[in-house]
């Protein structure tokens, strides 16, 4: 049975989310939410005792005052990827990683780089359960219309 999730829906502007593939994890993007944090920003809520918690800013070290969105958090949940358009992209709209250490704090986030963003837009990340897909879109290459799916092969720096 579906039902809403009270606190994530709004009568505001939600979407672009995920789900951790244990199920106890939604990320979201938020728009226009948080006094603090302008724009659109990524929120996340926990399944806890049988609901979902109010959902949460995921913090400054990932939004920015420029616009954060379309998050994709691999299967081990330690990686997450999102799309933005901060300063010190490459483009428009750039896709970004962040890293979850031992505490559960993530990382700085890291420009996926020109061999996966171009000058224009690169949206919408996915990375398949198999940890090395990468699954995006972009309309900075070459193809066959506005906005086109393509693939690449994540091999992290270690």
């Amino acid at each position: 049975m579906a039902f809403p999730l009270r606190d994530v829906n709004t009568g505001s502007n939600e979407g672009a989310h995920c789900i951790s593939a244990d199920g106890s994890l939604i990320l979201f993007t938020g728009c226009d939410r948080d006094i603090l944090f302008r724009g659109c920003d990524i929120y996340y809520s926990v399944f806890r005792d049988s609901s979902w918690t109010k959902p949460a800013n995921i913090g400054k070290v990932i939004n920015t005052p420029a616009w954060e969105s379309q998050p994709s958090l691999s299967a081990d949940g330690k990686t997450l990827f999102f799309v933005s358009d901060r300063v010190g992209g490459i483009g428009g709209r750039d896709i970004w990683y962040t890293k979850k250490n031992e505490r559960d704090v993530w990382s700085e986030p890291v420009n996926l780089g020109p061999d996966i963003n171009t000058e224009r837009d690169d949206e919408t990340p996915y990375l398949h359960p198999d940890g090395k897909t990468l699954y995006f879109r972009s309309n900075g290459r070459l193809g066959m219309g506005d906005f086109d799916i393509y693939t690449a092969q994540w091999y992290e720096d270690k």
